[in-house]
C-alpha cells in the first residue's frame, strides 16, 4: 500500500501523518471474498425490492478471491435506502466502509491535500486503509449528483477519477504522504439520485445500477432490518425489541404506502416510543 514516507521536509511529513504509523511501511491484508449465496440471501432479507441490484452488486465478486468491487453508482429517488444498502454490502463482505458526504467534502482533500498546508490529509482512500488496517475497504460516496460545481479548490468528480481505474490507483501520488500508493484494492461505490449533472468522463468509469423504492407489499420483511438498525443506533441488542404486533402493524400500514425507508424509520421510532410510553405506565 505506502512503503514509505516521502523525504520532502524537515519535520513536516512525521507531522501530517501522525496516526498512519501502522498503514506507512507495513503490510495490510486482503480481505476475502466471503460466500455470496450467504451475503445475497441477507441482502435479499433486508431490501426484498431490489433483487436486481443486489444480483448486479455482487455478480462482479463471482471468483474473485478477495473483495473488490468494480466502481459502482447506485441510483435512486431520496429515501429509497440506497446508502444502507451499501453500508450493509461493506459489512456482510468483511470489509470497512468509510463514508464521504459528496454534497459537503471540499473537492480537492478526497485525493488528498499538500504537506505544506496546516490541515494536511491524505486521499480519503489512503485513510480508509488506515481505518480499518485492510487493504481493500470500501469507500463510499453519497450524494455523488449534489458535489459542489465550483473549481477553486478542485471537484470532487474530478478528485475521485483517478481512483477508479486499477492502472492509476495503484501509482496514486498522494500530495501529503509524497510517495506512490497502491490503492488499487480500495472499492468505491457512490449514490445518486440523477446521473444528468454529472461529467461523462466520471459516468464512463462507473457501473450504474437502478436501486428502486420499496412497496407497501415489501412492508413486513423491512420492519426487523429497521428494527436492528434502531437497536444498534441505541446501543441495544436487538433481541431486545420484540417483532411489531398486529396494532402497531396496522398503524404502519394506514400511514406508510410504500416510498421512502427513510419514512418507514421515522414512523417506526414513533411507534417504539409509544410502546417505551405505555410500557413505562404499566
Amino acid at each position: 500500500m505506502c512503503r514509505g514516507l516521502g523525504a520532502t521536509g524537515a519535520g513536516k511529513g512525521r507531522d501530517v501523518t501522525k496516526g498512519y504509523e501502522r498503514a506507512i511501511g507495513h503490510p495490510l491484508p486482503l480481505i476475502r471474498t466471503p460466500d455470496l449465496a450467504v451475503v445475497r440471501q441477507i441482502l435479499l432479507s433486508e431490501f426484498p425490492q431490489a433483487e436486481e441490484a443486489i444480483d448486479f452488486a455482487l455478480r462482479d465478486l463471482i471468483g474473485r478471491p478477495f473483495v473488490r468491487l468494480t466502481p459502482l453508482l447506485v441510483l435512486g429517488p431520496p429515501g429509497g435506502g440506497k446508502s444502507r444498502f451499501l453500508r450493509r454490502l461493506g459489512e456482510l463482505l468483511g470489509v470497512g466502509v468509510l463514508r464521504v458526504d459528496g454534497s459537503n467534502d471540499a473537492g480537492a482533500s478526497f485525493g488528498g491535500t499538500e504537506r505544506r498546508w496546516y490541515s494536511s490529509e491524505p486521499c480519503r482512500p489512503f485513510m480508509a486503509v488506515n481505518r480499518f488496517l485492510q487493504a481493500n475497504p470500501l469507500v463510499l460516496v453519497d450524494e455523488l449528483d449534489k458535489a459542489p460545481v465550483r473549481s477553486d479548490y478542485g471537484r470532487l468528480w474530478d478528485g475521485v477519477i483517478s481512483f477508479l481505474e486499477v492502472e492509476t490507483a495503484s501509482r496514486f501520488p498522494d500530495p501529503c504522504i509524497q510517495a506512490e500508493l497502491d490503492l488499487s484494492w480500495v472499492s468505491t461505490a457512490f449514490t445518486a439520485n440523477e446521473t444528468w449533472a454529472l461529467p461523462g468522463p466520471l459516468l464512463d468509469r462507473l457501473r450504474v445500477v437502478e436501486f428502486p423504492v420499496p412497496g407497501p407489499e415489501h412492508l413486513d420483511r423491512l420492519l426487523p432490518a429497521l428494527l436492528a438498525d434502531i437497536a444498534r443506533e441505541r446501543g441495544l441488542d436487538a433481541r431486545w425489541f420484540h417483532a411489531v404486533d398486529g396494532v402497531e402493524l396496522a398503524a404502519l400500514r394506514s400511514r406508510w404506502g410504500g416510498g421512502s425507508v427513510r419514512l418507514l424509520r421515522r414512523m417506526l421510532d414513533g411507534v417504539l416510543r409509544v410502546r417505551d410510553r405505555t410500557a413505562r405506565r404499566h
